[in-house]
């Protein structure tokens, strides 16, 4: 069995380093983040339509926890959302685990109670991020897509495998 890599320069092996002192910073962003969220100062300035807090909780401690995540509308309508680390997600492993995937989010000014489902679906998985590659323009910073750069990416290996990585999950208000 060969353990292949990414190579160091591409889109998978970058999505894949993470690095320590990021992740201490990024906790401490997301608390100012929820607060200025939750005092409704956000989405006052519009990061609401991107941006969603995700109320789930916990599998193990049983406490509430409050994540934002990034949230875009694909071509199926339905609200989506990645995990782009895939089931090591912390609060994806807490939204499986409750009783019908159903959790509360805040978007905007508006809270809703939804129901989550895990697209499993490669075939789908890949096309909700070639959706994502070529509509919206956040991918070079998400995902370190550039489409002049990378323009023949969508539909090699590398693609392919980034598409695997990825968790997509998409809500039905209830």
């Amino acid at each position: 069995m060969v353990n292949t890599l990414p190579a160091e320069g591409s889109i998978v092996y970058r999505h894949q380093e993470r690095k320590s002192g990021f992740t201490k910073f990024e906790r401490r962003l997301n608390r100012v983040f929820i607060f200025l969220y939750r005092t409704y100062l956000l989405p006052l300035f519009g990061l609401g339509r991107i941006m969603i807090l995700i109320q789930t909780i916990g599998r193990k401690t049983g406490k509430k926890g409050i994540k934002p995540v990034l949230c875009r509308r694909l071509y199926t309508g339905k609200l989506t959302l990645y995990s782009p680390r895939g089931m090591e997600a912390d609060w994806l492993k807490n939204i499986l685990a409750t009783e019908n995937h159903m959790f509360k989010i805040q978007k905007g000014f508006r809270k809703f109670n939804v129901k989550a489902t895990l697209i499993q679906d490669e075939a789908v998985k890949i096309q909700h991020l070639e959706y994502w590659f070529n509509n919206f323009r956040d991918a070079k910073s998400i995902f370190g897509y550039d489409q002049t750069k990378h323009q023949r990416i969508i539909g090699r290996e590398e693609f392919n495998n980034l598409a695997k990585m990825i968790e997509f999950i998409q809500f039905d208000i209830v």
